[in-house]
Formats: structure tokens, sequence, C-alpha cells
């Protein structure tokens, strides 16, 4: 990913990067929301899925593991090759000047977001959307229709949706105790939804976020997190 003659930040400068990260189970509307408010604030969307699935596709990939294989078993794609993706994309948004980054289904696990913080990294907000299962699985069922992913099958969305549930509760907890995460309710219309979050991440970005609506998250339901 670092090729030689690529350029890449110092690493005083991958913190000056304006991190926000973006995470739910499949089918939430993540990415739908991600790449709107990625147009409307000169923000970069980057969704670690879509990263890893052109990653997959690079004939001379420098990446041994069988990247396409894994997702399509529903499973974690081994963190230091997630990490050098996210470096690598990161990295060259921040050489054209854009800083502002949306993280579209990171991090998936403790490990990787300490790997990635460690990396130069600081994860400013964590933006939890959540829905109910129901709802997610139709919309799954409904972009398998044109989206082509191998991963857009019923069999696959129980397994990855059952592994966000088990994965998710140790960041969401980490990430309250840090006072930065925001709960977003996608079990509404794409456009209230877009409304309400448009906001909250332009309040991120500026620095002007309302401490008060990060502890809003029901800390003990977490059948919630469905």
């Amino acid at each position: 990913m670092d090729g030689a003659g690529a350029a890449t930040s110092p690493p005083g400068e991958l913190g000056q990067a304006q991190i926000i990260c973006v995470i739910g189970g499949p089918g939430v509307g993540k990415g739908t929301q991600c790449v709107r408010l990625a147009g409307d604030l000169g923000a970069a969307h980057l969704s670690v899925g879509d990263l890893l699935r052109t990653e997959a596709k690079k004939e001379l990939s420098e990446q041994k593991t069988d990247i396409m294989a894994v997702m399509g078993e529903g499973k974690l794609v081994p963190m230091e090759i997630v990490q050098t993706v996210l470096k690598s994309n990161i990295d060259d948004n921040i050489q054209r000047g854009i800083t502002r980054i949306l993280l579209d289904g990171f991090p998936r696990s403790m490990e990787q977001r300490t790997l990635f913080e460690t990396s130069g990294f600081k994860i400013k907000a964590v933006l939890w959307f959540h829905a109910s299962r129901d709802t997610m699985l139709a919309r799954v069922l409904n972009r398998a229709k044109t989206s082509g992913r191998v991963d857009d099958t019923e069999a696959i969305f129980e397994k990855r949706y059952q592994g966000f549930l088990d994965e998710s509760r140790e960041i969401i907890r980490f990430s309250e105790q840090k006072q930065i995460i925001f709960e977003v309710d996608c079990d509404r219309p794409l456009g209230d939804i877009y409304g309400e979050t448009m906001e909250l991440v332009k309040c991120i970005f500026c620095g002007e976020r309302n401490e008060e609506e990060s502890l809003g998250i029901a800390h003990d339901d977490e059948g919630s997190q469905t």
C-alpha cells in the first residue's frame, strides 16, 4: 500500500484527520447516509467493506489472504490488512487536503481500534446506527438485487448480524466511557435520518457536539442494538 515513491504523511500530520467512525449492523444504512454526508460536507467517505473488496480484486494485490473468501463467510478480515488499507486511503486524502473522514464500518473490534489509534490516528466520534433485525434484513435483500455482493444473502446476513452484536458491545461500552458515541435510530425514513445526522456530524466536525447527546445510549438494554 505504501509503495516506493508514494507520498506518505509524517506521523504528526496523521493527527490532523478528523475521523468519525460509523458502526452498525449489515443493511442499517451506513453507506447510504455517509455518501450524502461526505458530498455535502466536503468529507471523505471510506467504506471499509468497499475498500477491502477493491483490494481483493487487484490482480497484483500485495496481500496473501483471500479477502473475498473471508468476507463471503461473514468473518473479519485480518486487522493488519484492514489497517494497511485504511492508512493508505486516509493518507491519500490528507495529502489532497481532505481531513474530514467518515469511516464506514470501522472498527469491528477493540483490537482494530487499538491498532488504529496507536498508529497515530485519533477517533473524534463514533456514530452508532441501529435498526431492527427485520429492517436490516429487508434492506440487505433489496440491495442484493443489484449489488452483486457475495455477502448480500440471508445466510451471510445472519452471520454478520450476530457478529456485529457480539463484536460491538465492547466498542460501544468503551466509546460511552469516553463520551464520544452518538446513537442514530435508523428505523425511520431515510430523509428523517439524514436531516438529523447531518446536523450532528456538522457539530462534531466543528467541535460543537452536545455532550449530553453522546450519553443518550441505553446502557442496560443490549437488545437495543438490534
